[in-house]
């Protein structure tokens, strides 16, 4: 059993568009015109609003849709905390496991290096992303 939603979503400081489930599991998009209104809507400044109370009586929260650019930043950011976390394996390893130290530093290098390696990633039916 999922725990019952509040009627807010994840990030209530910014607007945007999320994905709503009903009570079938049916998916639908509402626009959260928070932090200074706080309501949905189904477009922007939409006509028909639905109150947070509304909201946590009859949907579920999926999460937020995010653009094009969040979503690199994002990913940027990931790398960079995955760079991160190599340089530190390097520095614990370099002085018992010189070669372990390098592996990690050529390793955070590579991570900083190729940021489009995610394109190659393919989808559940094998198409490239």
């Amino acid at each position: 059993m999922t725990k019952p939603w509040h009627g807010l979503p994840d990030q209530p400081e910014r607007k945007g568009w999320h994905i709503i489930l009903d009570n079938t599991g049916d998916r639908h998009e509402f626009w959260w015109e928070g932090p200074n209104y706080q309501y949905w809507t189904t477009c922007e400044g939409g006509d028909l609003i639905w109150s947070i109370e509304e909201m946590a009586a009859e949907y579920r929260y999926a999460g937020a849709v995010y653009s094009s650019s969040e979503l690199a930043q994002m990913l940027s950011d990931q790398r960079e905390k995955d760079a991160q976390v190599a340089e530190r394996y390097a520095s614990q390893f370099a002085q018992p496991f010189p070669t372990l130290g390098s592996d990690c530093r050529n390793i955070a290098a590579g991570i900083r290096a190729n940021p489009l390696a995610i394109r190659a990633l393919t989808d559940d039916e094998g198409k490239k992303s």
